[in-house]
């Protein structure tokens, strides 16, 4: 039974990296709307999009290997991102990303990754 255990684990590190590929894609995808958006609202913050979705990048890139709860929390920054039900629609004002903002950093405060924190300067 104990081989049955470590086939269960080697799929679900499997399926776990497939999955984090296509969020990655997802925040990709997001960014690139964001980009189109600007063509018709100047006011659009696509250098803190860019800021974001690539920090989110480099935690999506290590998800792989962390715990289960510092895996579910950078997939729920991920997911927030690229959602368009979030409390600020990022696409709306140059506040939009705000929130997502909020929950990066909280985010990286929980896995200690300071370096990773977006701040106002």
């Amino acid at each position: 039974m104990r081989n049955a255990i470590d086939i269960l684990h080697s799929l679900q590190r499997e399926a776990s990296a497939a999955a984090l590929l296509l969020l990655r894609d997802e925040v990709k995808a997001h960014l690139a709307s964001l980009v189109k958006a600007q063509q018709k609202s100047e006011l659009l913050a696509i250098d803190l999009a860019e800021l974001l979705a690539s920090r989110l990048d480099v935690l999506l890139q290590h998800a792989g290997s962390m715990s289960l709860e510092h895996h579910a929390a950078v997939v729920g920054a991920a997911r927030y991102f690229v959602s368009e039900n979030d409390e600020m629609p990022d696409a709306l004002s140059c506040t939009g990303l705000d929130d997502d903002v909020f929950v990066f950093n909280h985010v990286v405060a929980l896995l200690g990754r300071h370096d990773l924190r977006i701040t106002d300067e």
